[in-house]
């Protein structure tokens, strides 16, 4: 393309863009609270967020005689949570350096055990920014974002469920050690995973993050408007990923087995499955190539 959405493309010279494959995120150390790392800026697309690697962290110990719990369907007792508000009270009982993080959920697995739950099943983990919202003034910009469903990184666990100061790697151990523990009392590790849509919204006007600028028609369902090509929204938030096409299949299928033998994860719930089966106009596909893949 010539520029900015030419062709539909959404590029932006200066624009720092976030590795789609980057296996964790370096963003903002703390809970909604800024840091000079992020480099936020008002009205200019919010934070910077950054690939990285773990190089030098030693292999994670799953431990001697560690095996996942293969429960059979027959008996899943599935509890939904947040990983963040199971605990982020003091009522939960966990340790205050340990409240809304992946280690406080680890604690409650004998909790969990004596209810006779056998999975848990995950509000969005997968890393996303917490305060989005406040990216440009609206309505809704004195909030927080503690569900998750805003996707920045199909790949990288959130750095801010980790405990209080977490490197992305430290942030990543600990996600390793809840499912360790976890499979220790029996319950399986169930995802909720958003497919369907990125943080990156659907205005033109808004920086791209990554996806958008790197390849938008590519990675995005897009439509021609008189005011030229713009993402289609079935998702309600902007944008709906082309989960159908060769680039945006490819990731999803990725993205799921990275969970599966990295992090050890049992399953996945799929947020608004009905727009992972659409073509890359939005029309319905009567067997949808993403699905047949999974």
């Amino acid at each position: 393309g010539e520029g900015r959405e030419a062709e539909g493309f959404a590029w932006w010279p200066e624009a720092h863009l976030l590795d789609p494959y980057a296996p964790l995120v370096e963003g903002r150390r703390e809970w909604g609270a800024r840091d000079a790392r992020e480099r936020f800026a008002p009205g200019e697309g919010g934070s910077a967020w950054r690939g990285t690697f773990d190089f030098d962290g030693p292999a994670f110990d799953w431990g001697e005689g560690y095996a996942r719990p293969a429960v059979p369907w027959d008996q899943l007792v599935i509890y939904e949570c947040s990983v963040r508000l199971m605990t982020a009270s003091p009522t939960s009982g966990v340790a205050s350096d340990r409240r809304g993080t992946f280690l406080g959920l680890a604690d409650k697995a004998p909790y969990l055990q004596g209810l006779g739950v056998t999975a848990v099943e995950l509000l969005p983990v997968f890393e996303w920014d917490e305060l989005e919202l406040q990216r440009a003034p609206n309505p809704r910009d004195h909030m927080v974002n503690t569900w998750g469903y805003s996707t920045l990184s199909f790949f990288a666990p959130m750095q801010r469920l980790g405990t209080r100061g977490s490197s992305p790697a430290e942030a990543a151990r600990q996600f390793k050690e809840m499912v360790r523990r976890l499979h220790a009392h029996g319950i399986e590790v169930i995802l909720d995973v958003v497919y369907n849509h990125t943080a990156e919204g659907g205005d033109p006007d808004a920086p791209p993050v990554s996806f958008r600028g790197i390849d938008q028609p590519g990675y995005y369902m897009m439509e021609d408007t008189p005011k030229g090509p713009r993402c289609m929204n079935f998702s309600g938030c902007g944008n709906t990923l082309n989960a159908n096409a060769p680039l945006g299949q490819e990731l999803v299928l990725d993205s799921l087995r990275h969970w599966v033998e990295e992090y050890h994860v049992d399953g996945f719930r799929f947020d608004l499955a009905s727009a992972l089966c659409r073509d890359a106009r939005g029309r319905p596909l009567p067997a949808p190539p993403l699905i047949r893949a999974i």
